[in-house]
């Protein structure tokens, strides 16, 4: 028996790290996402909202980077899996979950906070440039300064736009995030990766050092204006919500989808500071909330509708339930159909 295990164990089989939290929490993390993902690629068949496409490829790019962090602690970490974790997880997911409250909310109001999120993004990579002109490394400093110009000049854009043509701001952040996104893509494929410093040898966390500062300089123009945009969504329609007197429910929903957004900042910034045993359950929380924020907004409670959506109810059954999948009612003061109307009295 002893000889056998000694055999497996000299074999190079990888061995699943079962209970590590680093393990599975992404593992649950990736999971959720992807069903909710499949929930709302369901209910954008049924309705064609926008903001439904775009909640479910940035869930999708959250599930990729999180199976990525599965197979990186689980079987090792190589260059693809970095890669595919850094782009998706870094870069991606966030700035698309925000485009998604972009499309949902089309308001002068929540316009001009999104441009505010964008800006926001834009400034860490000044001030980086600055401190690299001190330090005289002179092509990543211009670099730095560029891309924050481009937030900057990307937020100014935003503002006008919600300010002029509120109901064109999801099409025209859509187009500005596409083409970041391609540039990024671009960046992350070509550079060199360490993967020595992949991760932290004090946590066991991967981080962005496995990538040059030129790639490490794409990540908080993504990061801070997608999670902004999440978070500033969200008390903006609970802040609509209360002021029109609506139900309490909508109220309880965009409360629990910014704290959805909260939660892994939150966890990631405790992870500097020492104290990484919540690391990761904070993602799984995060996604959680979120996905709990949007089912009670969509009110999926009964049964009916379950069984719809898992394909073991009748066609008509499956047909009239498709119609209660929804993410925000029709009636909402933020939803897409009731937001053109008030969009300038937003402002």
């Amino acid at each position: 028996m002893l000889h056998a295990f000694d055999s497996i164990r000299e074999s190079h089989l990888p061995v699943f790290p079962h209970f590590e939290p680093r393990v599975v929490a992404p593992l649950i993390a990736s999971a959720l996402c992807c069903v909710f993902a499949v929930l709302l690629l369901l209910q954008w068949r049924a309705r064609r909202r926008p903001y439904q496409l775009v909640w479910a490829f940035g869930l999708a790019c959250y599930a990729l980077a999180a199976g990525a962090d599965v197979a990186g602690h689980a079987t090792g970490w190589t260059d693809p899996v970095y890669r595919t974790w850094y782009f998706f997880g870094a870069i991606a997911a966030a700035a698309w979950l925000g485009l998604g409250e972009v499309y949902l909310i089309r308001t002068s109001g929540f316009g001009e906070l999104v441009a505010l999120s964008v800006f926001a993004g834009a400034i860490p990579a000044v001030f980086r440039g600055g401190r690299m002109l001190g330090a005289h490394e002179e092509g990543p400093a211009q670099l730095a300064v560029t891309i924050g110009l481009i937030g900057i000049a990307s937020a100014g854009i935003l503002a006008l736009v919600a300010w002029e043509r509120p109901l064109l701001l999801g099409h025209v952040t859509a187009a500005l995030l596409i083409v970041a996104t391609l540039a990024a893509a671009a960046q992350v494929l070509a550079a060199p990766v360490d993967l020595a410093q992949v991760l932290d040898p004090a946590t066991g966390v991967p981080r962005g050092a496995g990538f040059p500062e030129t790639v490490r300089l794409l990540t908080p123009p993504f990061n801070i204006a997608g999670a902004l945009a999440i978070l500033f969504g969200a008390l903006y329609s609970a802040w609509t919500f209360w002021r029109r007197r609506a139900s309490k429910e909508r109220v309880v929903s965009s409360a629990l989808i910014a704290a959805g957004a909260f939660a892994p900042s939150l966890t990631s910034t405790l992870n500097r500071f020492g104290v990484t045993g919540v690391f990761y359950w904070g993602e799984v929380l995060g996604v959680f909330l979120i996905f709990a924020g949007f089912l009670a907004s969509s009110e999926v409670i009964s049964r009916r509708s379950w069984r719809a959506l898992l394909g073991l109810a009748s066609a008509d059954s499956a047909k009239s339930g498709s119609a209660h999948l929804t993410l925000t009612s029709s009636a909402s003061p933020a939803s897409p159909t009731s937001a053109a109307p008030a969009a300038r009295r937003s402002a």
